[in-house]
C-alpha cells in the first residue's frame, strides 16, 4: 500500500505542470510539422541538415513527454501529421527569410520552456525534463545566430558609439544589457543583505551568504569589469546595509525565501532577453548565456530548498492517479 500511494504521489501533477505538459507536448508537435514545410522550401544545403537535426530532436522529445502524460494520466493534444507535402513552387521562398523564422522560433522555445520551468515546482521530474529541454534549445537558438552570422543573414542593429578605439564592436542593446544586468545585481546584493540580517533559519542565512558571495558579487564585478572595459557610465554601487540595536521589526523566513525565488526567476527571464537580443558581440552573448544557465541551476536548487523547509505556497493539485 505504502508503495503505492508513492507511486501515486510522485505522478501528481499540479494545475500548472499539466498545463505545461499539454502546452509543451502541442508545441512540439506543431513545430515538427513546421520544420517539414521549412524542409521543402529550404534550398541552402546547411539550412537542410539545421532543419532535419531540429526535427530528430523534436521527435525524441515527443518520445519522452508522451511518455509522461502517460505516466500521469494526461489525455495530450491532437498530434502532428506524419509528413508534410507541399505542391506551392518553393522559389517563391527565399532561404534567407526562412531562416530568420527559424531563429524567431527557436527564441521563442527558450522562453517558453523558461515560463514552463517556473511554475513546475511539485514534480521534480517533469522539471529535470524541461530543464533537459532548456539546456538544449539555449544551445540551439545560439547555433542559429552563428549560422546567420556566417550566411550574413542578420542584420546590424545600432552600434555602442562610445567605446574605446580598442574594445570589441557592441551594440547598442548588448551595452544596455550589460549595464542593466548590473543595476539588478546592485539591487539583488542590497536586498539579499537585508534578508540575510533578518534570516532566523540557519540554513536560509547559510543559503543566503554564499548567494551573495559565490553569485551576486562575482557576478557584479564581472560586469563593472565589462562596462569599464567599453566605457559604458558605471551605475552607484550599493551601500552597506546593518540592523540598529532597536530595530524591533523583522521579516519572516518564509517571505524572504520567497521573493528571493521570485527575484531568480526573474532574473533568468531578464537573461533570456539580453540573450535574444545580442547578436553582434559573440563574447558578450556568451557572458548572458552562462548568467542563464548559472539562474537555472539557482532556482533549481531553491526549489528543492523551498520543499524542504515547507516553504513553497502548496499549487491546487490536476489529478491523482
Amino acid at each position: 500500500m505504502l508503495l503505492t500511494r508513492t507511486r501515486e504521489t510522485e505522478n501528481m501533477l499540479s494545475t500548472a505542470e499539466a498545463s505545461n505538459l499539454w502546452d509543451i507536448l502541442k508545441s512540439n508537435y506543431m513545430a515538427v510539422e513546421l520544420m517539414q514545410i521549412w524542409g521543402n522550401y529550404a534550398h541552402d544545403s546547411e539550412f537542410k541538415r539545421l532543419i532535419a537535426s531540429y526535427i530528430k530532436d523534436l521527435e525524441k522529445n515527443i518520445q519522452l513527454l508522451e511518455g509522461e502524460a502517460k505516466k500521469t494520466g494526461l489525455f495530450g493534444p491532437d498530434k502532428n501529421r506524419s509528413s508534410v507535402n507541399t505542391s506551392v513552387n518553393s522559389e517563391t521562398l527565399y532561404d534567407e527569410y526562412l531562416a530568420q523564422e527559424f531563429f524567431i522560433f527557436a527564441q521563442e522555445n527558450v522562453e517558453q520552456l523558461l515560463r514552463a520551468l517556473r511554475t513546475t515546482t511539485s514534480h521534480d521530474g517533469l522539471r529535470k525534463l524541461f530543464m533537459k529541454f532548456l539546456l538544449t534549445a539555449i544551445d540551439r537558438a545560439d547555433s542559429v545566430v552563428q549560422y546567420l552570422k556566417m550566411k550574413g543573414w542578420i542584420d546590424t542593429p545600432p552600434l555602442y558609439a562610445l567605446a574605446p578605439a580598442k574594445a570589441e564592436k557592441l551594440a547598442a542593446g548588448e551595452a544596455y544589457h550589460l549595464w542593466d544586468h548590473l543595476t539588478y545585481r546592485y539591487d539583488n546584493i542590497s536586498q539579499t543583505e537585508i534578508f540575510h540580517a533578518f534570516a532566523k533559519d540557519l540554513d536560509f542565512k547559510l543559503l543566503l551568504s554564499v548567494g551573495l558571495q559565490r553569485g551576486l558579487k562575482q557576478q557584479a564585478e564581472s560586469l563593472e569589469k565589462e562596462l569599464q572595459y567599453f566605457g559604458i557610465p558605471l551605475p552607484k554601487r550599493p551601500k552597506n546595509f546593518s540592523i540598529p540595536d532597536n530595530l524591533t521589526a523583522h521579516l519572516e523566513d518564509d517571505h524572504m525565501f520567497r521573493m528571493v525565488l521570485i527575484g531568480i526567476q526573474g532574473a533568468g527571464m531578464l537573461h533570456a532577453q539580453a540573450l535574444k537580443q545580442c547578436t553582434v558581440n559573440d563574447r558578450i552573448r556568451g557572458i548572458f548565456k552562462q548568467l542563464l544557465l548559472k539562474e537555472l541551476d539557482y532556482n533549481n536548487d531553491l526549489i528543492r530548498f523551498g520543499k524542504l523547509k515547507g516553504w513553497l505556497h502548496p499549487v491546487p493539485m490536476y489529478r491523482l492517479m
